[in-house]
């Protein structure tokens, strides 16, 4: 087909994986959004615009990670489609632990897919879910981006699997966020192989609980954001973040690491917490942003 398609544009959340216990297989949508269009090019090359975060270090070529999850899309699926110009308007910090690799996987395929549809090809068998997560390794960040609200995700022998559930109403998020930032290649090579069964117990019984509390009774978040599986291991790359965490959980709040960090979460309900974190963070080394940030219940929308 060489016809031009429709101009399409979607709005991409930010995520935060784990929620402390919950390492690779945990995830939240959070109220942070990039808006992505895609239509034709003016010629005959891919284009790309970049406004906000990244506009002046990010790649215009194919190797910009929007676009090339879009072509590998149009590759996999055996579409043919002819050079777009893709507008990205970024808003999701990088390299702080905000989902904003999935959410770049998600707007290229959830775009791809509505601007080859407009193109006429047959999209109803793509499974946003399962390509995302393939590409990005584990579903963790790639699902509450496309769903919204809070997934559980498992890897089965056939593929992955996703649970979308609805957070309890009453809880509000807080981001720290400090002027550092981290590979997550870095960050994961610093877990190690093997844990105490010891902790492993520990660990799955509060993932357990996390569940429960996020959804349920809120009551439970201090104890049910408690992680032994990889936040201890990564302190030394993130040695401020991770002290911001454990003062945090000392004076009651829940908080954990962002995904890879370097970037604190913490979870609260009541307006009572806000000056309890506003004083700590102020009182904390790293220099952190203060970001109440919504909790996104819609995932990616075509707008």
């Amino acid at each position: 087909m060489t016809r031009a398609g429709a101009k399409v544009t979607a709005r991409i959340p930010a995520t935060t994986a784990n929620l402390g216990p919950g390492f690779d297989c945990m995830g939240l949508s959070l109220a942070i959004y990039d808006t992505v269009s895609v239509e034709a090019a003016a010629g005959e090359r891919d284009e790309v615009v970049i406004e906000g975060i990244g506009a002046d270090t990010l790649p215009r070529d194919g190797t910009h990670m929007v676009l090339a999850t879009m072509r590998e899309l149009f590759a996999l699926e055996g579409w043919q489609v002819p050079p777009v110009r893709l507008s990205c308007h970024n808003r999701i910090r990088h390299g702080q632990g905000l989902g904003s690799s999935a959410s770049a996987i998600v707007a290229g395929l959830l775009t791809g897919k509505a601007y080859a549809e407009t193109l006429g090809y047959d999209v109803h068998d793509v499974d946003l879910v399962q390509i995302g997560s393939d590409i990005d390794g584990h579903p963790d960040n790639v699902a509450p981006c496309l769903n919204g609200g809070l997934n559980v995700s498992w890897e089965d022998a056939d593929g992955w699997g996703v649970a979308h559930l609805d957070p309890h109403p009453d809880i509000r998020a807080i981001l720290a966020i400090p002027t550092t930032v981290l590979s997550t290649k870095v960050a994961r090579g610093l877990i190690p192989e093997m844990v105490s069964h010891r902790d492993a117990v520990r660990n799955s019984s509060r993932a357990a609980l996390c569940i429960h509390a996020f959804t349920t009774d809120p009551a439970l978040l201090l104890p049910a954001t408690q992680d032994y599986l990889h936040q201890r291991y990564r302190a030394s790359a993130y040695p401020d973040s991770y002290a911001l965490v454990e003062r945090m959980r000392a004076v009651g709040i829940a908080a954990a690491i962002s995904g890879a960090g370097p970037a604190v979460i913490m979870f609260v309900t009541g307006e009572e917490h806000d000056a309890v974190v506003a004083t700590e963070v102020a009182a904390a080394r790293g220099g952190f942003e203060l970001m109440p940030v919504g909790i996104d219940l819609g995932g990616a929308v075509l707008l």
